[in-house]
C-alpha cells in the first residue's frame, strides 16, 4: 500500500525552467548606435538538470511489440496472467490478455483520447473515454500516464518545473508537492521519482491524487538494453485508496521484445456482445 509518509515534505519554493534564448534588437536612429538586449539569464535548479537527463535518456522508437506474463492481486487473490502488448509511441496502445493457451480472453486498444475493450470471457464490450482507466487503476489516468508506466518514463504532458530535489544515496529523489498538466486540466498530483544516478532511469513513480487520495506507485525492477534502447523488463504496479487497508498489485514480466517493427491492432466487437457502462 503506498502511504503519503513515504514522501519527504520538503517546504522551500519550486524553481521554474526558464529556456534562454538571445534576442538582438538593432536598430539605427538618427545617429545613435545600435543597441542589443539580451534577456535574463537564469541557471536551471539541480532538479531541472536531473530531469531533463532522465527525459534525454528514455528509449526513443515508434513501434513496440513484447510478450508479458505475470501475477496481479485484486480483492486479496492472486491471479496468473499473460499475454501481448504493442505501442505505437504517443498514438496507441494494444494489449491482449491470453493466459490459457494462448487462447485470448480480452482485448483492449487505448489511444489519446478514447479506450475500446472488449471481454471473451463475459461477451462484453466497452468503448468510451479515458474514464475507464481511472476506474481500472482507482486514480485520473490518461493515454500519455499510462504508456510512461509502462516504458519506465515521466510523464511528458505535466510540468518540469514543480521538483524539488534529494538527493538520497543511493538514488535521487525528485518530489512535486503539486504537479500539473501543462495545458488544461489543474487538478494536481503530488508525485515522488527516485532516480538511479549512474543510470538515469526512473527506478520508482509515486503519484497520489491531492483531491482524492488515490495512489499509485511503479516499482522497476529491471531494465534492459534492447535494441540499443534501455526498457523496463520487469515492472510492479501497486494502487490504494487513503483508508483503504486492501492494495491491489500487478507485476509484469516483458520477454521476447522488439522494436520498430510495424504491428496490427486490430479490434472489432463480435455479434451479441453487450456494451459496458460505467457508472458515475
Amino acid at each position: 500500500m503506498v502511504h503519503t509518509s513515504q514522501i519527504i515534505m520538503i517546504k522551500t519554493a519550486s524553481v521554474k525552467i526558464f529556456i534562454v534564448i538571445a534576442i538582438f534588437i538593432t536598430g539605427v536612429y538618427g545617429c545613435r548606435t545600435p543597441r542589443s538586449v539580451v534577456p535574463e539569464v537564469k541557471p536551471l535548479s539541480s532538479a531541472d538538470l536531473t530531469l531533463a537527463e532522465v527525459h534525454a535518456n528514455k528509449a526513443d522508437f515508434e513501434w513496440m511489440s513484447t510478450r508479458f506474463s505475470g501475477t496481479v492481486k485484486w480483492e486479496d487473490r492472486t491471479h496468473a496472467i499473460a499475454g501481448s502488448m504493442k505501442v505505437r509511441k504517443d498514438s496507441a496502445i494494444y494489449i491482449s490478455l491470453a493466459p490459457f493457451l494462448g487462447i485470448e480472453v480480452a482485448r483492449a486498444i487505448i489511444t489519446r483520447d478514447s479506450v475500446k475493450l472488449i471481454n471473451r470471457l463475459e461477451s462484453t464490450y466497452y468503448i468510451g473515454n479515458h474514464n475507464f482507466l481511472s476506474k481500472m487503476f482507482n486514480a485520473e489516468m490518461d493515454f500519455f500516464m499510462l504508456q510512461a508506466l509502462l516504458l519506465g518514463d515521466d510523464f511528458p504532458h505535466f510540468r518540469n518545473d514543480q521538483f524539488l530535489m534529494q538527493a538520497n544515496s543511493p538514488l535521487i529523489k525528485l518530489h512535486a508537492q503539486k504537479r500539473t498538466r501543462k495545458i488544461g486540466d489543474e487538478n494536481a498530483i503530488e508525485q515522488i521519482l527516485s532516480i538511479d544516478p549512474e543510470s538515469m532511469q526512473i527506478r520508482t513513480n509515486i503519484i497520489e491524487q491531492t483531491t482524492t487520495g488515490r495512489a499509485l506507485r511503479a516499482d522497476y525492477k529491471k531494465y534492459d538494453m534492447i535494441q540499443g534502447q534501455s526498457l523496463p523488463t520487469d515492472l510492479q504496479l501497486m494502487f490504494a485508496d487513503k483508508g483503504n487497508v486492501n492494495s491491489s498489485n500487478l507485476e509484469l514480466f516483458f520477454t521476447r521484445t522488439t522494436l520498430n517493427v510495424p504491428q496490427s491492432m486490430q479490434f472489432s466487437v463480435p455479434d451479441k456482445y453487450t456494451p459496458i457502462r460505467l457508472n458515475d
